[in-house]
C-alpha cells in the first residue's frame, strides 16, 4: 500500500481478516462464559477478553514495514526496528524477509516466504519476475522472492528504493558500521496484556 510518494507501507492483506476473525471466537467463547455463569462471571471474563483481544491486535493486526526516505521500520508484535538504508548492507529472503545490517539482522513478522505448497508449484516462468538483485553470483535465488508472497513484495520495493537511493547519490557508502539500528520494545501493550491477565486472575480468585 502506498501512503504518499515518499512512503509505503505493506501489512499482510489477511491480517484484518485474521483479526476479525479471532475477535469474533473470543467473543463468542466470552459470551457463552458469561450465558452459563451469569453476571458474576462477566466480571471476571471482560479481563481476560480484552487481554485476548489486544493481544490478537499485536499479534495478527500490527506487523508490518514501511519504508520512506530514511530507511526501513519493521514493527513486529513486541518489538519495532527502525533501519536506516546506510546502515543497510543486505536483503535476504530465505524464510521471511529478512534487513541484514552489520550489528544485525531484522526479520519482518509481516513479511514471511511462501508457504511450502506454494513453494512446490513454483516455476521457471516466475523468475521472469523477479528482480536482478535478487540472484546470487551463482544465478540461483531463494524461494522467497518468487510470486507474489508477501517475503518478495517488500523485497522487491525495498531494493527499488534503496538501489534508486543509491544510483541518485542520496546514501553515504561504506558507513554501515557506524550507523545505528534503533530498536524500540512495545512495553506499554505488553505491560497491558500481562495486567488485564493479572487483574482476571485476581477477580477469579475472589469471585
Amino acid at each position: 500500500m502506498r501512503d504518499d510518494d515518499e512512503t509505503w507501507t505493506f501489512r499482510p492483506r489477511s491480517a484484518a481478516w485474521i483479526t476479525g476473525g479471532t475477535w469474533l471466537v473470543v467473543a463468542g467463547f466470552a459470551g457463552a462464559a458469561v450465558a452459563e455463569g451469569g453476571a458474576r462471571t462477566l466480571l471476571t471474563a471482560v479481563p481476560f477478553t480484552a487481554a485476548a483481544v489486544l493481544l490478537t491486535w499485536l499479534v495478527a493486526y500490527r506487523p508490518h514495514v514501511r519504508l520512506d526516505d530514511e530507511g526501513v521500520h519493521v514493527v513486529n508484535p513486541f518489538v519495532t526496528h527502525h533501519v536506516p538504508w546506510t546502515a543497510l548492507i543486505e536483503i535476504r529472503t530465505r524464510f521471511t524477509c529478512t534487513f541484514v545490517t552489520p550489528g544485525r539482522s531484522v526479520e519482518a513478522f509481516a513479511a514471511p516466504g511462501p508457504g511450502r505448497h506454494a513453494a512446490t508449484r513454483a516455476v521457471s516462468v516466475d523468475l521472469r519476475h523477479v528482480q536482478a538483485g535478487a540472484f546470487d553470483p551463482a544465478r540461483s535465488v531463494s524461494i522467497g522472492e518468487i510470486g507474489h508472497s508477501p517475503s518478495a513484495v517488500v523485497a522487491t520495493e525495498a531494493r527499488r528504493r534503496w538501489e534508486r537511493l543509491v544510483e541518485d547519490g542520496a546514501l553515504e557508502l561504506g558507513v554501515a558500521d557506524e550507523v545505528p539500528v534503533r530498536r524500540e520494545v512495545h512495553t506499554a501493550a505488553l505491560a497491558a496484556v500481562g495486567a488485564l491477565v493479572a487483574l482476571g486472575a485476581v477477580l477469579q480468585l475472589v469471585g
